[in-house]
């Protein structure tokens, strides 16, 4: 017996996953246990670097029962007349070899009206799908379904309704059992849908839209979440005129970022002109989360607009966000009030302009920024008074160099926070002396007896 021979079937299965369909072929028939191992193929990731004609080949070459966990396709140019009958014969081929993972990465131009074989939505063996990037799906089979998809991933894909039916809708009513659904670069102004994601089993949704900073016209009606069991909620868009039903009754986590377009007449600016969109539900959708991050200033803004909006958010903990704008440090308010059990805060602050481009950011404090916003007049005086009836318990920093600034922030906010019971603090100081002179003044200023202050100092610009 051969040395490869004697090895564990794992092991022969992995060294197998390495060779090409020809050369594990020729292997199978000179050894019958290979033949019994080479019917499950761990992996196979095809590219347009070599001829798609020769990878179906490949593929036909494998006995009939060989079966593929995990298929990945990269085409990103068309070679040849037949490059969209090769692309589906090599989609056909892994669907009936039972595939679980199917990753696509198929680039097609508009004009030339690809579509994807009906049996990828057909399939009752994919776990995990990933359909990209520029594609369009007007249609499904009638009989869509899959049954065992749990993570469906798309990526640059436009949806249309060319048989008077949302595609998209009846895709996600074909994956009855689906846990996350991500959405990268969407553009629902290209879309033809029904404006809805619905999903009774979905656990974790992401959106991103492709943002076209300069937009002149976006038209989007409304839109609806209808996904009682979702978790996990990341959430990038322009806002939409309306949310018309926002049900995330079981929501633990989200991640908010809210753009709302030039032709709204709002950039940020909300006291001279009024924004048509409307996300009072979405707000309010918000309730039950544990922990919530708002994005960016246009978010906080948003949310500052809409304020009677804002919930109670009694299990919330643990809330992170972006402020810098006077507006911003109101909206902070206005959340502090309405989370009775918050515990831990994190204030990332924005970066004017000016640190932007002369200097890199990573080498400033954010608390310097925040006395510098003071003396701009962006901050009031009494900036800190909402700190007051905090109950944060943990408090983080991040950047700390221990400036006059910094040390007079840090001393108002451990004298109006006294639920504190630990503030972590970074630092980029290396030099031994300089990190003692930070740590005597931070231990030396006045707070509560029972709060803690914990130290790291890292390398600049690895946070």
């Amino acid at each position: 017996m051969d040395r490869i021979s004697s090895l564990p079937n794992e092991i022969i299965c992995h060294i197998v996953s390495f060779l090409s369909a020809k050369e594990a072929a020729f292997a199978s028939v000179l050894s019958k246990r290979w033949q019994n191992l080479y019917t499950i193929i761990p992996k196979l990731d095809f590219d347009d670097t070599g001829s798609l004609k020769n990878n179906l080949d490949r593929l036909l070459a494998l006995p009939a029962s060989s079966r593929i966990r995990n298929f990945s396709l990269k085409c990103r140019r068309r070679k040849g007349p037949n490059h969209h009958a090769h692309v589906n014969g090599l989609l056909c081929n892994v669907l009936k070899r039972g595939v679980m993972e199917l990753k696509l990465d198929i680039w097609v131009s508009e004009v030339e009206g690809y579509s994807l074989p009906f049996e990828v939505f057909t399939s009752k063996t994919l776990v995990e799908l990933k359909l990209g990037s520029i594609l369009t799906i007007d249609r499904l089979p009638e009989n869509a379904l899959l049954p065992a998809l749990k993570t469906l991933t798309i990526e640059s894909v436009r949806f249309s309704d060319l048989c008077g039916c949302c595609a998209f809708q009846k895709l996600l009513s074909a994956c009855p059992v689906l846990v996350e659904l991500v959405m990268r670069n969407v553009e629902w102004d290209f879309w033809k849908w029904s404006r809805k994601v619905s999903s009774q089993s979905l656990e974790r949704l992401t959106i991103n839209h492709r943002y076209c900073f300069g937009i002149v016209e976006y038209d989007l009606e409304s839109i609806t979440f209808d996904t009682p069991s979702l978790t996990y909620f990341k959430y990038f868009d322009f806002s939409p005129k309306s949310y018309s039903t926002v049900n995330l009754g079981s929501l633990v986590e989200a991640t908010v970022g809210l753009t709302l377009p030039q032709n709204q007449g709002w950039i940020g600016q909300y006291r001279k002109s009024i924004p048509t969109s409307d996300v009072t539900n979405l707000i309010k959708g918000l309730s039950n989360v544990e922990i919530l991050d708002l994005y960016d200033t246009m978010t906080m803004e948003a949310f500052y607009y809409f304020r009677e909006a804002i919930p109670v958010f009694k299990n919330l903990h643990h809330l992170s966000v972006t402020t810098g704008k006077k507006i911003c440090w109101r909206t902070l308010s206005y959340l502090l009030n309405k989370s009775p059990n918050l515990k831990t805060l994190v204030i990332v602050v924005w970066i004017p302009k000016q640190f932007q481009v002369y200097t890199p950011i990573k080498f400033y404090s954010k608390f310097l920024i925040l006395s510098y916003l003071f003396m701009q007049g962006t901050l009031q005086s009494n900036c800190h008074s909402f700190l007051l009836p905090c109950p944060v318990k943990i408090l983080e920093i991040t950047e700390y160099l221990g400036s006059k600034g910094d040390l007079e922030e840090m001393k108002q906010i451990l004298e109006k926070m006294s639920c504190l019971e630990l503030v972590k603090v970074c630092s980029d100081e290396r030099n031994d002396k300089k990190q003692l002179r930070l740590r005597t003044n931070l231990l030396n200023l006045p707070r509560s007896s029972k709060c803690k202050i914990q130290f790291e100092f890292t390398l600049p610009g690895s946070r």
